[in-house]
């Protein structure tokens, strides 16, 4: 028999309907990172199936709603969502178990100080708090209520006689997950920047500015993946597997290299570089010259005078001068603190030591000098493959994470106003399988056509960028 009427646990009845078993689905479902209402709404009509083959009257209780809807996702083979609900339900229970025995909330209301961001205080106020849970995390008058009494009885067992407004907001996070409002907690829950990072920044920082960039990068690297990628990509991407060049500024993954022609003249390579860069500048955010050696030359022979609009070339782009070999001039290099470095065709030790030294980036590659290299690079990822030869269910896992992260990017990079993406690479790297193993090809062909779905053309690439190194090197620790 097909259940009419809904007994509440307060022995209230209310009219059955499947849509309020349809969203409680659809938020576990959203919880497991799988989004589908169309499939919640299926599913609901299936536990409302189940129930009139099961029922033998036309009223129903709360808990047997709730075991058909576990019996239900179970059999259909949603065994994660199933374990998600039945733990909210759990929750849940608990939370009304501590209510109905009242050992663990205040009897009276507690007495302490709040201190807001501006260092003012105000005296502990319950109405003030509802109002906030109200406004602020959306929650309904039941919900704010409860949550208030979770947070005033952490409070009152403590000696604290007054609390920061930061504080304050964790503890509500916490008294959120405790009360089953997991929603509402990970959407309202608060940035963070761990003190001690802070501190070494500002000790470290040469200026106020400096310091305030490198919090706000990490502020705005937490919000980007927290919100705006998708749960597999966040998963991997906070282990050590996926590398996201960009998530710090939101155009810092478009960047434009270009060699300038091998001119004999030192003023006509400036001029056309000079060109490039106010070319560049207009449409791509990180940009970067590769000087010709005539120029490298001038400079060793005692040319003073190319040191300014050198450096001045050094304010628009990242310069580097291209180098046959070693070259004296890094013994007393004229560039301290500007962005100019040093590119050669192969790979040399001392050379990079040096460079790191100085804190500029080594570039290497034979194509460097051809003439007219052009290359532009819309977004970068990487892929950190350590251990999973054979394992083509986590290889797949791993393809269909980057071929999202790069669709993501994208679509960061076209919201920005003037930036130009035509004709530019979308690039991967793999690391930790041998690049002539089977695993890596497999890989790399399910990127291709991951790739391919997402209507986007991929290209592997053999450059491990050194923040690509410092990131996926997190699995190794």
């Amino acid at each position: 028999m097909r259940p009419a009427t809904v007994i509440k646990r307060d022995g209230t009845p209310v009219p059955f309907t499947s849509e309020r078993i349809a969203h409680a689905i659809a938020q576990a479902m959203h919880a497991c990172a799988c989004d589908d209402p169309a499939l919640a709404d299926e599913l609901s009509h299936l536990v409302e199936e189940h129930l009139g083959r099961t029922c033998d009257a036309p009223q129903v209780g709360i808990e047997a709603i709730q075991d058909a809807v576990v019996h239900i996702l179970q059999e259909t083979g949603h065994y994660e969502v199933a374990i998600t609900y039945a733990r909210y339900r759990d929750d849940r229970e608990r939370f009304r178990r501590s209510q109905r025995l009242g050992t663990d909330l205040p009897q009276q209301p507690i007495h302490l100080e709040v201190i807001d961001g501006q260092l003012r205080r105000r005296p502990w106020d319950r109405a003030w708090v509802t109002e906030l849970l109200l406004g602020s995390y959306g929650l309904d008058d039941k919900g704010a209520h409860d949550a208030v009494m979770q947070v005033e009885a952490s409070l009152a067992g403590s000696a604290v006689s007054e609390i920061s407004a930061p504080l304050l907001f964790s503890l509500i996070d916490a008294a959120l997950v405790r009360c089953g409002r997991h929603t509402q907690a990970s959407r309202r829950s608060p940035l963070r920047v761990e003190r001690g990072i802070t501190r070494s920044t500002l000790a470290a920082a040469t200026d106020g500015r400096q310091a305030l960039e490198h919090a706000g990068r990490r502020l705005f690297e937490e919000l980007a993946i927290a919100e705006d990628f998708p749960e597999q990509v966040v998963r991997l991407w906070c282990h050590g597997r996926l590398w996201i060049d960009g998530l710090d500024d939101p155009r810092r993954g478009s960047q434009f290299s270009a060699t300038v022609d091998g001119l004999t003249n030192p003023w006509q390579v400036l001029a056309t570089a000079f060109g490039l860069a106010a070319e560049a500048q207009r449409h791509w955010r990180r940009i970067r010259l590769i000087l010709p050696p005539s120029v490298l030359g001038h400079l060793e022979r005692g040319a003073k005078t190319l040191i300014e609009p050198i450096t001045a070339l050094a304010r628009l782009a990242q310069v580097h001068l291209y180098c046959d070999g070693r070259t004296p001039l890094l013994q007393q290099w004229p560039f301290t603190g500007a962005a100019v470095s040093i590119a050669t065709y192969h790979d040399d030790f001392l050379l990079l030591q040096r460079l790191q030294e100085l804190g500029q980036p080594l570039l290497s590659g034979p194509h460097l000098m051809a003439g007219g290299y052009r290359r532009r690079v819309a977004v970068e990822l990487a892929l950190n493959a350590q251990g999973l030869e054979g394992e083509h269910a986590q290889l797949d896992a791993l393809a269909m994470a980057l071929a999202s992260a790069a669709r993501h990017r994208l679509d960061q990079l076209r919201a920005a106003p003037g930036v130009d993406l035509d004709g530019a690479d979308l690039r991967f790297a793999i690391f930790g399988l041998p690049m002539a193993s089977e695993s890596s090809h497999y890989l790399e062909r399910q990127i291709l056509q991951e790739g391919v779905r997402q209507r986007l053309t991929l290209v592997r690439s053999a450059n491990l960028p050194e923040d690509a190194c410092a990131h996926l090197g997190r699995l190794l620790e």
